[in-house]
């Protein structure tokens, strides 16, 4: 795929969930660019901190914005001085459980920052995407939890599917805006979800979690695959995912009838009984394959 010149000094991007991880990354990455960037995130300490960090810039600025408040979206696109060209959704919660231990409530929060905080952002930055001339971008960070279904990740997993069925939705219908629309599918990285994220004390599933998250990928890897994906105006990028995940997917694809069971044996038995650890440690380096 083609690699567009892109003068990113002339570019203004908003980034939700910029406060730690991939989102911190990305800020990071774009703002040594010299593109404008605007921090979006709920944490008025870590965002603080990064807009700290990124001094040398003076052109970073950060929003206290909660992105399951519509309102408060909207209130920030409408004071925005300038124009916005890229949109990079993120915010993310991560809450590991099975379905029937699973509140309602609990759920909904989990689709309400992974799936509505993205169609919240959407909606209160859409207008000014539509007026940049040389086209926008709106990049969704979704997950290989987007693409394969795992036991204990229900509300997860559906946030992530989700996702990425508005990226491919939307990538259709602002074709004809000239707005570039694409999601990035990460796979274990070491980001804040390991601590912020929620837990069942007693599954073996929430142990692999939180040792994939742990020993995963720096999140500054899937920073420059975003970056790629604009610049190549990609529609979908896999980024850092593990062989084994990569393995499932495929399986998925070229054996649907067969995954649940065999997708069920890998989880439960393998996982268990430590087969995967070897895949977990900190040497283990994802490669891409498909």
């Amino acid at each position: 795929m083609l690699k567009h010149r892109i003068k990113w000094a002339d570019r203004t991007a908003v980034i939700t969930g910029s406060g730690s991880g991939i989102g911190q990354a990305v800020a990071i990455a774009l703002a040594k660019k010299g593109t404008t960037v605007h921090l979006v995130d709920r944490h008025q300490s870590r965002i603080t901190a990064l807009l700290d960090d990124l001094s040398f810039s003076p052109n970073v600025f950060c929003h206290i914005v909660d992105v399951t408040q519509p309102a408060q979206l909207k209130l920030l696109a409408t004071t925005l001085p300038g124009k916005i060209d890229i949109l990079i959704n993120c915010a993310g919660i991560l809450r590991q459980g099975k379905l029937a231990t699973t509140t309602q409530q609990e759920f909904r929060q989990v689709m309400d920052v992974n799936l509505w905080g993205a169609i919240h952002s959407i909606k209160a930055f859409l207008p000014q995407l539509r007026n940049q001339k040389q086209g926008g971008h709106i990049i969704n960070i979704a997950s290989i939890a987007g693409l394969i279904g795992a036991p204990e990740m229900t509300a997860y997993n559906t946030s992530k599917f989700a996702l990425l069925g508005l990226t491919e939705s939307l990538s259709v219908e602002l074709a004809t805006d000239n707005i570039h629309v694409a999601a990035v599918c990460p796979g274990s990285i070491k980001t804040n979800l390991g601590q912020d994220g929620t837990f069942s004390s007693d599954s073996v599933v929430a142990q692999t979690v939180q040792k994939t998250i742990h020993n995963g990928a720096e999140p500054e890897r899937v920073a420059l695959d975003i970056i790629q994906t604009i610049e190549r105006s990609s529609p979908f990028k896999l980024s850092c995912v593990e062989l084994h995940w990569q393995f499932l997917w495929l399986c998925k694809r070229l054996f649907p009838s067969l995954y649940p069971k065999y997708a069920s044996l890998v989880y439960y038995q393998v996982i268990e009984k430590g087969f995967l650890d070897r895949f977990l440690s900190p040497k283990a380096e994802a490669r891409q394959c498909l």
